[in-house]
């Protein structure tokens, strides 16, 4: 209870302190509203289920990305630069469960960045919103939030012993909006590159998705089920096994702090 109970705390405090940075507000609030103007108005004249995937979905997903990807590092990179990245580290609750609970809290905003993003574009364009299934989409935005948080928890662990974190943030954002079809179809990409886009959760989460919004039935995306599920253990597995040499690199260098 007491590992729960520093989780919980820790995503609280999180949610809290995050917003009061002026880059996050951005992340969240800011880029929503940008990204769902501007694919609003690629995909005004495409179909209805066309601006459901990609303008209303798209904006928010891809936004849910950016929380992730720069509360993973920056985090990291903050506390580091701050001085407090050992005493978090030392703490007798342990580093991995004080990092979790921040990528919760600030997965939390990124939940609500897809609510701001899913408001904005149908308020604006006054366009039909088409969700086939329901209880598909549901789902499917529930494994994705569990996804998107193991996936910013095995980026916290890596960003812990590199160095690089802020270069790593930047350049892994906006590829995989293009990888995982968040913004366009897939389909369209080359089938060598479409290949390495499975190694990313978003791709699965975003063909259930897809799925959902066509009216498909819950049995015709079990697959995808599958491998969301799948591909986010083996996210959380790699996360606390990095988690370990970590803690096994401190304790022989003592270069936590380091940059």
């Amino acid at each position: 209870m007491s590992t729960i109970n520093a989780v919980i705390a820790s995503a609280s405090q999180q949610f809290k302190t995050s917003i009061g940075r002026p880059m996050f507000r951005f992340c969240v609030i800011g880029q929503p509203i940008l990204f769902g103007l501007i694919l609003g108005m690629i995909y005004l004249e495409k179909s209805n289920i066309d601006f459901t995937l990609f303008a209303v979905f798209g904006s928010g997903l891809s936004t849910f990305w950016s929380s992730i990807c720069f509360s993973s590092a920056s985090d990291i990179h903050r506390e580091r630069w701050y001085g407090t990245l050992e005493t978090i580290y030392s703490a007798p609750v342990g580093f991995k469960w004080i990092v979790l609970g921040k990528i919760i809290g600030n997965s939390i905003w990124g939940v609500f960045s897809i609510g701001l993003s899913f408001s904005v574009v149908v308020l604006l364009f006054q366009r039909q919103i088409i969700i086939g299934n329901l209880s598909l989409l549901l789902v499917g935005l529930f494994l994705m939030t569990l996804s998107l948080i193991a996936i910013g928890y095995l980026f916290a662990a890596l960003f812990t012993l590199s160095r690089n974190a802020r270069i790593m943030m930047n350049f892994m954002e906006y590829p995989v909006y293009i990888l995982c079809g968040i913004l366009f179809p897939l389909e369209q990409l080359p089938l060598l590159i479409r290949s390495f886009a499975y190694v990313l959760s978003p791709t699965w989460a975003v063909k259930i998705i897809h799925l959902a919004v066509s009216g498909s039935s819950l049995f015709s995306a079990i697959n995808y089920i599958v491998g969301l599920v799948v591909i986010t253990i083996i996210y959380g597995v790699l996360a606390v096994y990095f988690f370990e040499k970590i803690d096994v690199k401190c304790r022989v260098e003592a270069t936590l702090e380091v940059y």
